[in-house]
């Protein structure tokens, strides 16, 4: 599992997608956290001044210029801009370490799904090489004239049976591995094989503990940032009704007829906010903001929910395992034991042989069943309380 995980993480689209546009909150950042938002603008100028006057030889005479501007938010627009940027860049990396889990989870469930079907055939082996003992003895008795005709079809129907249910979970078998090589990117020409148990990891958290940690799950807290961040820029949008102010700079030379004459002034201008207020970029972000807080809220209540209900199956499910492997599949096993010498010793026939055969197989495929609904359940539960922990970094590059 541990393999399939690395592998999986190294070359899942998805992820190197997220990765990949980490880059674009990481640059809107970098641009607020200057000292200033607006950069300076420098002027310059040249011209040229015909001086009227007479007998003078030359009356052109050149006029130079340069003037910086600078232009300074106010109304706190610069300490909100760097809000959202700084939440904006927290929430993606949220993003993608949620993405690290849900790839985790997806794995681990297409891994139980292929080793839950490789369980089914070694079970349908087992009971293969049994019916095909059972097959050989009844044609000995058949021949002997101490089993009918009918027993002996009997035998050959539930072999050919038990082969094609072979036969169909070996299909089974290669669609799930399909899927687990799809997840993992690998080569069209690559199925995986996986080793390992079905029955989970025994834990020790209750249903309380799983609400708690919801808090901490990297998709709700990227949420919750996106919200923040959505709330940063409302603010932005309200303080950008004020308007900027621009302070400039400038020196000039003016050309007269005693000389050239030095000028430096000081500006500031500002647009006055009479006609149009930003009521499109509030309205705007205020709706963003809206939608913001129905996401965080929905999907913490639809957390919640999945998570009561998927400690209920846990538990219904746990009691199902232990039945079966305690009471259950212990008698089915006996009694298999008991008719095979029943059998061979001529005490009973083929056909209830082969009823304690199909039971036995039935509670073997009961078992891996539930095993397989314990453990995804368990993947479910874990996964949406945040209770999972990704195997690789969430910063990863």
């Amino acid at each position: 599992m541990e393999a399939a995980w690395t592998i999986a993480a190294q070359n899942n689209p998805d992820l190197k997608r997220l990765i990949a546009n980490q880059s674009i909150p990481a640059g809107e950042f970098q641009d607020a956290s200057g000292p200033l938002y607006y950069n300076p603008t420098l002027n310059l100028e040249g011209r040229t001044r015909r001086i009227a006057q007479t007998g003078a030889s030359d009356p052109y005479r050149g006029e130079y210029g340069i003037g910086i501007s600078q232009t300074f938010e106010i109304a706190g627009q610069q300490r909100f801009r760097r809000q959202a940027a700084e939440e904006s860049k927290t929430a993606i990396s949220q993003d993608i370490a949620e993405e690290y889990r849900a790839l985790h989870a997806q794995l681990e469930e297409q891994f139980i799904n292929v080793l839950a079907v490789q369980k089914r055939i070694e079970v349908e082996q087992r009971i293969l090489k049994l019916i095909e003992q059972n097959t050989q003895l009844s044609r000995k008795r058949v021949s002997a004239g101490e089993d009918s005709l009918l027993d002996g079809n009997l035998a050959i129907v539930d072999a050919e049976r038990a082969r094609n249910q072979l036969i169909s979970l070996n299909e089974q078998l290669l669609r799930a591995r399909t899927q687990l090589a799809a997840t993992m990117q690998l080569k069209a020409n690559e199925f995986p094989e996986v080793a390992g148990e079905l029955t989970p990891a025994q834990t020790q958290y209750t249903l309380q503990e799983l609400f708690n940690k919801l808090d901490t799950r990297p998709g709700i807290q990227s949420l919750t940032s996106k919200e923040a961040s959505a709330r940063s820029r409302l603010e932005l949008q309200k303080s950008m009704r004020y308007p900027d102010l621009t302070v400039s700079l400038i020196n000039t030379t003016e050309a007269s007829l005693a000389g050239s004459d030095n000028i430096s002034s000081i500006g500031v201008s500002m647009p006055l906010p009479i006609f149009r207020r930003n009521a499109t970029g509030i309205g705007r972000a205020t709706a963003e903001l809206t939608q913001s807080e129905i996401n965080l809220t929905s999907e913490t209540r639809n957390a919640k929910a999945v998570i009561e209900a998927a400690w209920l199956r846990r538990e219904n499910i746990k009691d199902r395992v232990r039945r079966l492997n305690s009471e259950v599949y212990p008698k089915l096993e006996e009694n298999l034991t008991l008719s095979k010498k029943a059998f061979e010793n001529g005490e009973i026939g083929l056909p209830q042989l082969l009823i304690v055969q199909r039971q036995v197989v039935d509670a073997q495929r009961d078992i891996i069943e539930t095993q397989k609904d314990l453990r995804l359940v368990q993947i479910e539960l874990e996964y949406v309380s945040g209770w999972l922990s990704p195997l690789a970094s969430a910063t990863q590059e």
